[in-house]
């Protein structure tokens, strides 16, 4: 009996998978196997019912309700330091609800990598930190970066006109991204004002909170 559903559950994240990837359209390689951990970390979050969205978090702060799935990209991930432009943009139904974020990386004028980060019940704002952080993360340590964003939030924090009063440790998670490269820079850019690569960065952003949509409602991808 065992072995039976050991191979029901071997086919269920099989399905799971090869309907994400067709979703998608990506090729496999690292996406699967990002999506592989995505689905075993839903089937053993639904057994130990760690996917219920937090409803007591302390109102001065922004919260999460369960660890971020695992982040999905694309393309090639860049080896060497440079000098890279960053776009990156968080997303949350209803917010705090569903959340997602997305990013995407340009080198000498040519998106080179991008990803998105299903990241469960939060806030945009949380989102929108996590979004920098990520594509921050994805490059070559000793980089020099311009990270645009449409949140005012992510921008006069970083540039120290806004305290850090709450959500501290999505802020430590981008401190602790800025400080692997040379130099970094934080620029605002309109949101939904037709810049085609803020708009991808919020198409991968919505993906994300689709996919936290999905897991919050006990549902597969």
């Amino acid at each position: 009996m065992q072995g039976s559903n050991k191979t029901e559950t071997e086919r269920l994240e099989r399905d799971v998978i090869n309907a994400a990837l067709t979703w998608y359209q990506m090729p496999g390689g690292l996406s699967e196997r990002a999506l592989t951990v995505a689905v075993e970390s839903l089937l053993r979050g639904r057994e130990g019912g760690k996917n219920k969205p937090v409803t007591d978090a302390p109102a001065q702060e922004d919260f999460l309700s369960s660890p971020a799935e695992q982040t999905v990209t694309t393309l090639t991930m860049p080896t060497v330091a440079g000098n890279f432009v960053v776009y990156s943009d968080g997303s949350a139904l209803k917010n705090p609800g569903p959340s997602g974020c997305g990013w995407v990386v340009v080198s000498d004028g040519k998106v080179v990598y991008e990803g998105f980060e299903a990241i469960g019940h939060g806030t945009n704002q949380i989102a929108e930190i996590r979004a920098a952080a990520h594509g921050l993360n994805d490059l070559p340590v000793g980089s020099t970066v311009d990270v645009h964003t449409d949140s005012l939030y992510v921008v006069k924090t970083m540039r120290g006109e806004f305290r850090k009063k709450a959500n501290i440790e999505h802020w430590a998670f981008l401190d602790e991204a800025v400080r692997r490269h040379k130099a970094v820079k934080f620029h605002h850019v309109r949101g939904h004002a037709g810049h085609d690569l803020n708009e991808r960065a919020d198409v991968l952003a919505n993906k994300g909170s689709a996919i936290s949509k999905a897991r919050l409602a006990g549902k597969s991808l």
